[in-house]
């Protein structure tokens, strides 16, 4: 009963991607005719933030990495 339950379980999840994918491509293909918006400075900050962030866990996950890398 129990693999009956994940699989169908497993099969909900596949659909639900499958939803979000599509409305994702809706929205990318009527976004497509409309003029890109100029950023406030909110919104400019929030960009960079979010580039800075990245960057910072980018570097700290390779730093952890390499030091997490026994050496012969």
């Amino acid at each position: 009963m129990l693999p009956a339950i994940v699989l169908v379980a497993e099969g909900l999840v596949v659909l639900w991607f499958a939803v979000f994918i599509g409305m994702m491509v809706s929205m990318y293909l009527d976004s497509r005719s409309m003029p890109m918006p100029r950023l406030d400075l909110a919104g400019r900050t929030l960009i960079g933030s979010a580039k800075l962030a990245f960057a910072v866990g980018m570097t700290a996950l390779a730093a952890l990495t390499y030091y997490e890398i026994p050496m012969f």
